[in-house]
């Protein structure tokens, strides 16, 4: 029961967190997520969008966005939900232990910080990381097991991961992982019911998935074809890019990686610990290093893993894209320090151990805490509810030109029926000259200093392209506080 109660604690907390600590949207692919589940609704898909094939996010939110409209809440309640899934994944793994281990686990995965930030984002990653951790977590139930019910784990597994592959194709990360996996089960000859079931049951989802495409595009390959075809240089194109910037991928950017997503500590007690459990014997080495080599070999996938199916492109240097493997990390690290102090005779039960996990908690929090302090400093209630304001009080028909994030934060508060109600927002590379701009459209240039710096532009920028459509700027009859509005006229 106590396990339980704390579980609905955490879960609790991550609901606040969303009410009280919410960072707001970067403006770009997460309001692209949600302008695409909103699309969704109205039987709207782009199949050319390589978005669209992250079926199960969209599929969520747009349901969400069906039962109760678009707003942060809704936007964020799926998100949330799946980590809630991660948190009961922990209850499955420690359900029968000590209750410390499933405390450690739960703060180490919160404290490595972008769980706690991505656990209500409008992103499909923390889906990815509940449904790589659900078929880990079925393969490991398998292994600590005595082997009953190998082929419902199998299944499990397979459908947990077929899930993932539904969100982001990041899931090809952790292939490595279950092909040693599988590998060392095959040498040992150990678990095949598990590995017959996981295959059948992926083939055939697979296979369906393949066909439903064929029907609905014509092409099975149609999600690798609209990937293949929005393919453009970018800091993440390694397949492209000079090989100079490749091998500092490799080497200063995977440490970079690894420190700002948190999972130094993990790889320090994966290696550490690991070393000390080999000098124990052999007794302990088919069960506990289980755990440090797990921790490892995410490490090693983390760093040299393609995700391109065609050419060898590491993964982005964006601690999002490895989410997938926090939960697992979280869990080796916690199993390893418990190998520890098994082989090491110190109590649990004493307060020195309470102290030591004390400090342990408060430290892995620590960079979790950081975060939030930093989310809080953008103020996004405000900029919210001025966007909000403006929306009740611009007259109609109007425009309003800004960068992209200001606009998709605008069609985003008008739940995307402003175009229909005569109020729009638009790119201000967009602002049309007066020559074919209608006379009775009322056109504002619309400012804000949130948006503006999550699309990386400074206000000299946008009014210098304004400057160009030989249109004259007045001060704005509309007046709303946290946004800087000018009328827009011809000369």
């Amino acid at each position: 029961m106590g396990k339980k109660v704390f579980l609905l604690a955490v879960a609790a907390a991550l609901f606040l967190h969303h009410a009280y600590f919410f960072y707001g949207y970067f403006g770009f692919d997460d309001l692209h997520y949600a302008e695409l589940a909103h699309r969704l609704l109205r039987g709207e898909v782009d199949f050319a969008n390589q978005y669209t094939y992250r079926i199960l996010p969209l599929a969520v939110t747009a349901g969400s966005y069906h039962m109760f409209g678009v707003s942060d809440w809704s936007s964020a309640l799926p998100a949330l939900l799946a980590s809630v899934v991660v948190l009961y994944l922990f209850y499955r793994v420690f359900r029968t232990g000590p209750f410390y281990l499933l405390l450690l686990a739960v703060v180490g995965y919160l404290g490595m910080p972008w769980n706690l930030f991505y656990s209500d984002k409008l992103m499909p990653d923390i889906y990815v990381s509940a449904g790589c951790f659900g078929g880990w977590v079925a393969y490991h139930q398998c292994r600590v097991g005595s082997g009953r019910g190998a082929r419902v784990l199998g299944l499990l597994a397979a459908c947990s991961l077929f899930l993932a592959f539904n969100s982001k194709g990041t899931v090809i990360l952790l292939v490595p992982l279950f092909a040693s996996y599988f590998l060392g089960d095959l040498l040992q000859r150990r678990r095949w019911r598990f590995w017959l079931t996981l295959s059948a049951a992926t083939l055939v989802l697979l296979g369906v998935y393949f066909y439903g495409l064929h029907a609905l595009t014509g092409s099975a390959l149609a999600r690798f074809e609209a990937i293949a075809g929005t393919h453009y240089l970018n800091p993440c194109s390694y397949d492209i890019l000079p090989r100079q910037q490749l091998i500092e991928r490799l080497t200063t950017g995977f440490y970079t990686l690894i420190r700002d997503a948190g999972i130094l500590p993990h790889a320090g007690i994966a290696m550490l610990g690991g070393g000390y459990l080999l000098t124990i014997g052999r007794s302990v080495a088919a069960h506990a290093l289980f755990y440090p080599a797990t921790a490892l070999l995410s490490l090693l996938s983390i760093n040299f893993m393609t995700i391109s199916l065609t050419s060898y492109n590491p993964v982005c240097l964006d601690p999002r894209h490895i989410l997938l493997f926090s939960p697992i990390l979280s869990v080796c690290s916690t199993l390893t320090i418990a190998a520890i102090l098994r082989h090491s005779g110190w109590r649990s039960d004493g307060w020195p151990f309470r102290l030591f996990l004390l400090g342990l908690c408060v430290l892995l929090l620590l960079p979790a805490v950081r975060q939030v302090k930093y989310g809080t400093s953008l103020e996004y209630s405000k900029v919210r509810r001025a966007y909000t304001e403006l929306i009740d009080s611009s007259p109609r028909p109007v425009v309003f030109y800004g960068s992209e994030v200001s606009r998709n934060l605008g069609n985003f508060y008008t739940g995307y029926t402003g175009e229909t109600e005569g109020i729009h927002f638009r790119n201000f590379t967009q602002l049309s000259d007066c020559s074919v701009t209608q006379a009775d459209t009322t056109r504002y240039l619309l400012q804000s200093w949130y948006a503006d710096w999550h699309a990386g532009l400074s206000r000299q920028a946008i009014t210098t392209e304004v400057r160009s459509h030989a249109v004259e700027r007045d001060p704005s009859d509309l007046t709303v506080p946290g946004l800087e509005l000018e009328r827009i006229r011809c000369r």
